[in-house]
């Protein structure tokens, strides 16, 4: 009897050894050695700020120097006016008339231009009006013209003579009206389709340059007391 109750206590402890074990924790089967962790989501968004250190050049907004209104400081004395240019180089015209008139407050001096028959189309021809200290022709040597300041005018693809030798201007290539400013006009150049006249006044006067139409004119005012 008393080795029966020894055997029950026996197992009696066996079986709470087994069920202690039983309760204890057991390892996570869902876990694996091999996964890495994945970062936070807030770190991973963090914003990328954009670099502002590298300027956007806007090409439009470069500032542009004018090509019709030019100082001229080889021009002397006429460094206080400026150097006007216009119409196009391209375009062919022949000078048919040149006329100078004093009006209340200017004189003024008109170059007009007719049909060509040299190649290119007909219009306005390029030309520069500017004042300079002397002019010469094509052979280099300087050109007397009358008056205390001088101003030259410049045609390109226009010319006094057409191109089958006719003259397309019959008037005088050497001018000298009574106006009160302008002294002298004259012809100094017209070669291989180059027309240079110069204009001597009798004081120095910046001329307004305008360009007309129908027919084709460069006038240019001098102002003069009213």
């Amino acid at each position: 009897m008393f080795g029966r109750l020894i055997l029950y206590g026996a197992l009696a402890v066996a079986l709470a050894i087994v069920a202690v074990s039983a309760c204890g924790p057991q390892p996570d089967v869902a876990s694996s050695p091999s996964l890495t962790p994945v970062a936070s989501a807030s770190r991973s968004a963090s914003p990328t700020r954009a670099s502002s250190a590298v300027p956007i050049a806007t090409a439009t907004l470069r500032p542009t120097a004018s090509a019709t209104v030019t100082p001229s400081p080889e021009s002397s004395p006429a460094t206080a006016c400026p150097r006007t240019t216009g119409g196009n180089a391209s375009n062919q015209a022949q000078l048919v008339a040149v006329r100078v008139a004093h009006q209340a407050g200017f004189d003024r001096l008109v170059f007009e231009f007719g049909q060509s028959t040299a190649p290119g189309p007909f219009g306005m021809p390029g030309y520069a009006i500017e004042p300079a200290s002397s002019l010469s022709g094509p052979s280099g040597q300087a050109i007397t013209i009358s008056g205390n300041a001088l101003f030259g005018a410049r045609f390109q693809n226009a010319s006094t003579q057409n191109p089958n030798g006719t003259p397309s201007y019959t008037g005088s290539a050497d001018m000298k009206p009574t106006t009160p400013l302008i002294k002298e006009v004259k012809l100094v150049e017209d070669f291989e389709r180059v027309l240079l006249w110069g204009t001597g006044l009798d004081h120095l006067a910046c001329p307004k340059v305008s360009e007309l139409t129908g027919p084709f004119r460069v006038v240019l005012d001098f102002p003069t007391p009213p």
